[in-house]
């Protein structure tokens, strides 16, 4: 036996750790958000929720167009990298001239993305309550003319769709490709 460790506290160490490490692991497994997160449909009705929340505010202040703006930047972004496959650089990256090639894999088996599914929801819930809570405050009402802002959006999201759309040629994968055929 070894003489430097003390028995007793070795026995109470143990018990007391595993008795709250247990109240802990209950009093996170029982949590409510726990318990959605294994529910897909209710997950995204939660996103479709604060999404509501969201335009409702807008509709009800009539401003904050830079958040929204950014918002919807965040969204995009988020769902370029969730349709990404694992292995591959990013579409930001995409100037410099990398060989990589996309692993080979079986016509029965999809590739992997580069984010997981609750990655992606975890993202825009988090993106949506960070901008519902910004409505509230009157620094982030940036004056800006809604129109050019609308036009400069629409033209980001087609120039990195273009980016994204050679991204998918470059490395030979659609959207597809991520269920099974």
């Amino acid at each position: 036996m070894n003489s430097d460790v003390d028995p007793l506290y070795t026995r109470l160490y143990h018990k007391y750790s595993m008795k709250y490490r247990r109240i802990i692991d209950k009093q996170y497994f029982d949590s409510p958000i726990f318990r959605l997160i294994l529910h897909p449909g209710k997950r995204w009705f939660l996103c479709a929720f604060f999404l509501l929340v969201y335009f409702n505010r807008l509709i009800e202040t009539q401003s904050y167009f830079v958040v929204s703006y950014m918002l919807g930047i965040q969204i995009i972004q988020s769902l370029l990298r969730y349709f990404t496959p694992l292995g591959l650089p990013d579409i930001e990256d995409e100037d410099e001239d990398v060989n990589i090639q996309l692993p080979q894999h079986n016509d029965d088996r999809p590739l992997i993305r580069s984010m997981p599914e609750i990655s992606l929801w975890e993202q825009i819930i988090f993106a949506l309550i960070l901008s519902n809570f910004a409505t509230f405050f009157q620094i982030f009402d940036l004056p800006v003319y809604w129109p050019f802002l609308f036009s400069y959006f629409i033209l980001v999201i087609i120039i990195t769709f273009k980016k994204y759309l050679k991204h998918m040629q470059k490395y030979g994968y659609s959207w597809g490709d991520f269920s099974k055929r």
